[in-house]
């Protein structure tokens, strides 16, 4: 009797550990709980989907409103407060869970798959989950899709600061037929609305611009000079209005160079002009310093201060830098500007970039080309560099919009895609810190790195899936333990007359 009863034991634990099996096989291979991933948004990042899911779900962040901006997803959330480390801690958490139970589920970026698992012999979970994600300015590991995803809060008012925000795509709720945040990069009007960009109180350039001191010797030269540079023992000075005259000529010489035709000892006075806070009100000071200089052997040649022609001057130049900058922040800005700063094009930029038109003159602009000292110092021009998330869109749209803003269709040299919307912009092991200067150690902003603006939810539109795909998975679970349990005590009672 009692080897019969064992028998049956030993058959109903076998029946009962098979059928949990079943049930955690059932359990694993049903695929991960997701949603509609936010309309779809992020189908092809089911990762990013189920944790951004779940933080939603279980309320650690709330949700309104999904924009793609350049290739960056923005989340918006319904907060003015920055976002919690526990946020952060919460989608780390979520992650390792996801990849930990549904690794095949799990998309493979080759980028990290040769760096990781043939370059440097690690799994591809170690480099997708403990390489990459989690810095300052990823709050997921890489997207597979977008350059990055992105938290903002603030509401509509934080929005409307960010440089480029009318341009700004809305992918989640799905807008009501024929509305539109922002022109798409496919429909957008040549039209630009510029009203509501400041004209006033623009900067005015006095003679302590500038970074020399010929202010002290000629305010009228110093207020003409673009630009100056030093390569192969010459002084390349741009100039707008250049002298043509031998007299002129050597004024202007003097004046950026009081010893340039000096042999042996020479003395001048160097006057500059700095800020001083006197009683709480900033005052400009002029300093004076008495600066001596020996010159060996014969003078230099006349040509060792190179006058090198340009169209604008840096005043109309700080100007019309100044309005581009403002019209980043403005409604008619739907081609995605970011910013615009003075800058030559000697240098590398850190994304796609468009030569334009030069300030010299009506001519292609192109990167300063080498010379035998290095870079041929007379291609280098200063020009207005304007940034955004798509430099030929940008580049084909300024002939329209620059005159509409009172600037030369020719001052600006050089658009570039901001680097910040450049998916190479992080290395494995690391993100690019160039790409990032303006990220905190800790996450203590508004945003995480960009933002993203909120806007009315549409309520009701977007049904969630996890509903009844959590329904239909854990009915199957309960019905083969279910059903485990029932067998068991079927053959409990079975055994209970013998």
């Amino acid at each position: 009797m009692r080897e019969h009863l064992l028998r049956h034991r030993v058959g109903v634990a076998t029946i009962v550990a098979a059928l949990g099996v079943a049930a955690l096989t059932l359990y694993a291979t049903t695929g991960p709980p997701l949603g509609d991933c936010f309309g779809g948004v992020l189908s092809k990042d089911p990762l990013h989907c189920y944790a951004l899911e779940q933080a939603d779900e279980q309320g650690i962040i709330d949700v309104e409103t999904v924009y793609d901006v350049g290739g960056t997803l923005y989340f918006s959330l319904r907060q003015n407060d920055p976002v919690g480390s526990h946020v952060y801690e919460f989608l780390k958490t979520k992650s390792y869970e996801f990849y930990d139970r549904w690794p095949d589920d799990v998309p493979v970026n080759p980028k990290y798959d040769w760096w990781c698992t043939l370059a440097r012999g690690l799994t591809y979970r170690q480099c997708y989950l403990e390489k990459t994600g989690w810095r300052p300015s990823f709050m997921l590991p890489e997207s597979m899709v977008y350059t990055n995803v992105l938290f903002h809060t603030g509401g509509e008012a934080a929005r409307r600061l960010k440089p480029g925000w009318a341009a700004w795509r809305q992918v989640w709720p799905a807008m009501a037929s024929g509305a539109s945040v922002a022109a798409d990069a496919s429909t957008a009007s040549v039209a630009f609305d510029v009203s509501d960009v400041d004209m006033t109180n623009l900067p005015v350039i006095t003679c302590s611009y500038g970074r020399h001191d010929t202010c002290g010797r000629d305010q009228e030269v110093a207020l003409s000079v673009v630009g100056v540079n030093w390569g192969g023992g010459k002084m390349y000075v741009q100039t707008v209005n250049p002298p043509e005259d031998e007299a002129g000529i050597h004024r202007f010489r003097k004046a950026m160079d009081p010893c340039y035709d000096i042999t042996g000892r020479c003395v001048y006075t160097a006057t500059t002009t700095v800020a001083r806070i006197v009683n709480g009100v900033e005052t400009q000071v002029a300093r004076s310093t008495q600066v001596t200089i020996y010159n060996e052997g014969p003078p230099p040649p006349a040509d060792s201060i190179v006058i090198v022609p340009v169209k604008y001057g840096p005043g109309e130049l700080v100007r019309w830098t100044e309005v581009l900058d403002r019209f980043a922040t403005s409604t008619g800005n739907t081609i995605g500007i970011t910013g615009a700063r003075l800058k030559d094009n000697s240098g590398s930029f850190h994304g796609p970039t468009v030569f334009r038109m030069s300030p010299a003159s009506l001519v292609s602009l192109a990167p300063a080309i080498s010379g035998a000292y290095g870079l041929d110092w007379t291609t280098v021009r200063d020009t207005i560099v304007v940034w955004g998330f798509d430099a030929q869109r940008i580049a084909d749209a300024l002939p329209t919009l620059l005159p509409l803003l009172g600037i030369p269709v020719d001052a600006v040299g050089v658009v570039v895609t901001d680097s910040r919307n450049i998916i190479w912009r992080m290395v494995p092991g690391g993100v690019d810190r160039r790409s990032f200067p303006d990220v905190p150690a800790e996450h203590t902003g508004n945003e995480l790195r960009h933002d993203g603006p909120l806007l009315e939810r549409l309520e009701g539109t977007v049904v969630s899936l996890r509903v009844p795909l959590l329904l239909a998975r854990n009915v199957g679970v309960v019905l083969v333990v279910g059903g485990a349990v029932a067998l068991a005590l079927r053959l409990r009672r079975r055994r209970a007359p013998g």
